[in-house]
């Protein structure tokens, strides 16, 4: 069945931590993991889940005496449709829910996040076809993310939050992104790779780091006859380079991380659904400053 031929896209997403020098989730990029049924549209909901502590300097945080402990947490509305039948258009709105505790204090967000809109090429595509028994799918792309989301929000005192603790980044960023699959027989290979390139927030002469991700994933694909199974697992890379502009908001900004990913997808008919977990391998985040701890993801789709 040709739909069957899968394809793994990233997307990283806005950053987002809190009003101290040091925050969490400076380098916190997320991906969709492993998209339904290739040549189809999709519309979907996916949420998930990040925890981070930050310490105010980098031997403490490998002491493990940390400062802060934050939580991010996004719901997305994401679709994907084919305007075209070799162009693929992804569209993700999200809904961010941010929280930082430090000094029994907490300092909370929530809201509408910036939309991110992006098209994408499909250069080669085997589809399931008899005739080959390796099976490659090649796309490239890119697209924009909006500053829909707010990016100006304060807390009781009447200070500026972090930005990583917005739902918005307040700024027009681009996005360039290419993939491709590998498979034969019921076994696969999918390889991704994004940058994105983040431009000024202008009312706060402030800009995100520039950022690279990259994935690839072994998965498996196993027909029950009402049930398909595609269990996947492999690795995640994600590198930013520190923020730029007010100095109270760009220590502790920036760096890389390397995570394991393991996941389980099941589709039935017209709906899919599926789980990822992801775990920290090696990381160096915010000077050292900052450390992740596990994150998952969890999806439903409806395939029509």
């Amino acid at each position: 069945m040709r739909t069957l031929f899968i394809a793994v896209a990233l997307l990283a997403m806005a950053p987002a931590a809190s009003a101290c020098d040091v925050c969490g989730c400076s380098i916190g990029g997320n991906y969709f993991g492993i998209l339904p049924q290739f040549h189809r549209h999709f519309v979907g909901l996916r949420w998930s889940e990040q925890s981070f502590q930050s310490a105010h300097n980098r031997s403490a945080a490998e002491a493990g005496q940390f400062d802060s402990e934050e939580s991010f947490r996004t719901v997305d509305l994401l679709g994907r449709f084919y305007p075209f039948r070799r162009i693929q258009t992804l569209v993700l709105l999200p809904y961010h829910d941010f929280r930082r505790l430090e000094n029994n204090r907490t300092d909370h967000t929530h809201g509408l996040g910036d939309i991110t809109v992006l098209a994408s090429y499909i250069l080669l595509d085997t589809g399931d076809s008899l005739r080959h028994k390796w099976l490659h799918s090649l796309t490239f792309g890119g697209g924009v993310k909006l500053p829909t989301g707010r990016h100006n929000l304060k807390n009781p005192e009447g200070e500026l939050l972090h930005p990583n603790l917005q739902p918005g980044t307040g700024s027009a960023d681009f996005v360039l992104t290419a993939a491709y699959t590998l498979r034969r027989g019921a076994w696969g290979l999918s390889t991704d790779v994004q940058g994105r390139i983040n431009t000024e927030n202008p009312s706060r002469e402030y800009r995100m780091g520039n950022r690279l991700s990259g994935a690839a994933k072994v998965f498996y694909w196993k027909n029950t006859g009402r049930f398909t199974f595609l269990p996947n697992a492999g690795v995640f890379a994600d590198a930013a380079q520190a923020n730029t502009g007010d100095a109270d908001f760009t220590e502790g900004t920036g760096g890389a991380i390397t995570l394991a990913t393991a996941g389980l997808d099941v589709y039935m008919g017209s709906f899919s659904a599926g789980f990822t977990f992801q775990q920290p391998l090696w990381q160096n985040l915010g000077e050292g400053k900052v450390h992740s701890g596990a994150r998952w993801m969890a999806t439903v789709n409806y395939v029509f």
